[in-house]
């Protein structure tokens, strides 16, 4: 008997899915971002609700995508549905200051050991230009540092280095230089190379060196944190600013995020994501106060506000709305047990499903960084389950799609099938059928024979 391939599955199973997926083509490019990219089609979601959410062909779901990691309460949690709802009411954006922006600036300094200040912004993209403009500011110099593979948005000067080939521009962005180029721009040094790190900020031109909280891709792979307390050693010595981007770690890995956890307080850092607790608009900087003094406007200093003050505006910048979401979310998040609760049924998800690919002979493996779960299908050098440190490692395409199909087809959504963000609300029995649909989704990769046993 022909073996039904998953993409057949899909379709038999995903009719309207697919008609809004050709409308979509018809109108765009088929997608809102590409962050979700895989060949069509593409499943439409009517509504969600804690760790479910459904799609327009009554397929119901396990989401670990949560809304790109902005959902660890889950979704529509009561506390933010109600604080939503009570502002709609109030209005949602008054062209003017609001109260509700001051206590979410408040809870931010009280959670955050770099935040002496606070500025609002829309996204986490927005937040790090802003930091990079802030650092050449401060400090006089143009170059920005970063690791290979870590990602800080797609602005022009910070996406270059998170895809190989590393010295070769995206189209239509400006190209990275090298570690030993002397023009102005990126640099981009091999991940988590610490000699190389050295060796670049001795050179003293470097205005921020940026890192991804807890390594590149979520914590994909890991950065260790003996070398973020390197580097912060290293660039208070040469004049640098430390730039710790949150956008995934903040308020995640604990109530004060990734730099709480590890005992690294940043110069400058961006939080955006589980901010607002899935709401839009809830980007944020914050910082050292004599760095983010260069935001403020100063009336009647002409020569301040034109070449020192650094510029930003924003029609969003801490909106009501948003504001009353974000003190919901982090009213919750300051007591710490949701951080607790996500990571230990990670822990137990990855477990499980080691388990399975141990019973299958496969080659492959999960590992989390804290909340986050990480799926590689293939040989990985230097994966310790719990750190994984292969900056080599690649899948191919058409096996990451292949995977996240079969998952799909088990009821569980894994962001493209190999990462997933584990909330506070998934129960036991979540994981328990997770860990089921991963044994079967290994089961029919191994039928179509997409993945072999391990020789």
């Amino acid at each position: 008997m022909a073996v039904v391939s998953s993409v057949e599955r899909f379709l038999a199973t995903h009719p309207k899915s697919n008609e809004l997926t050709a409308q979509a083509l018809r109108l765009g490019r088929g997608l809102h971002t590409d962050a979700i990219f895989s060949p069509p089609p593409y499943i439409y979601i009517t509504h969600a609700k804690g760790s479910r959410k459904w799609d327009v062909d009554g397929n119901e779901y396990i989401d670990y995508v949560m809304g790109f990691g902005t959902l660890l309460l889950g979704h529509a949690h009561p506390a933010l549905v109600e604080a939503v709802t009570e502002q709609v009411a109030k209005g949602t954006h008054y062209g003017a200051e609001n109260e509700l922006e001051l206590e979410w600036a408040e809870l931010i300094c009280q959670l955050i050991p770099a935040a002496e200040r606070v500025e609002f912004v829309l996204s986490g993209s927005e937040g790090n230009m802003l930091l990079a403009a802030l650092a050449r500011a401060y400090t006089g110099r143009k170059k920005i540092l970063k690791f290979a593979e870590q990602y800080f948005g797609w602005a022009d000067g910070l996406l270059p280095g998170i895809a190989r080939p590393y010295d070769k521009p995206f189209a239509g962005q400006i190209p990275p230089i090298s570690d030993d180029a002397v023009a102005e721009g990126t640099v981009v040094i091999p991940c988590n190379d610490e000699v190389a790190m050295e060796r670049a900020l001795a050179k003293k031109d470097i205005a921020a060196l940026f890192l991804e909280g807890g390594g590149a891709n979520c914590g994909r792979i890991g950065m260790p944190p003996q070398l973020v307390h390197k580097a912060r050693e290293l660039t208070r010595e040469y004049g640098t600013l430390l730039v710790i981007d949150e956008v995934i770690t903040g308020f995640r890995w604990s109530p004060g995020g990734y730099q709480a956890a590890i005992g690294v307080t940043p110069d400058l850092s961006t939080l955006a994501k589980l901010n607002s607790g899935g709401v839009p608009g809830g980007g944020a900087v914050c910082g050292r106060a004599d760095v983010m003094e260069l935001l403020q406007l100063k009336p009647g200093d002409t020569e301040w506000n034109r070449f020192r003050h650094v510029i930003h505006r924003g029609t969003w910048n801490g909106n009501p709305l948003t504001a009353a979401a974000a003190v919901a979310m982090l009213k919750i998040a300051a007591q710490g047990e949701v951080q607790k609760i996500a990571e230990a049924r990670a822990k137990r998800l990855v477990e499980g499903i080691n388990r399975e690919i141990e019973k299958r002979g496969i080659e492959a493996c999960a590992h989390n960084a804290t909340s986050v779960v990480h799926i590689f299908i293939g040989k990985c050098q230097r994966c310790d389950r719990s750190i994984c440190l292969d900056a080599a490692k690649s899948m191919p395409p058409e096996l990451v799609h292949a995977f996240n199909w079969h998952l799909l087809l088990n009821s569980v959504h894994f962001h493209r099938g190999i990462q997933g963000l584990v909330s506070a609300v998934h129960s036991e029995e979540d994981i328990d059928q997770t860990i089921a649909a991963f044994g079967a989704a290994f089961d029919g990769m191994l039928e179509e024979k997409i993945i072999e046993p391990a020789k």
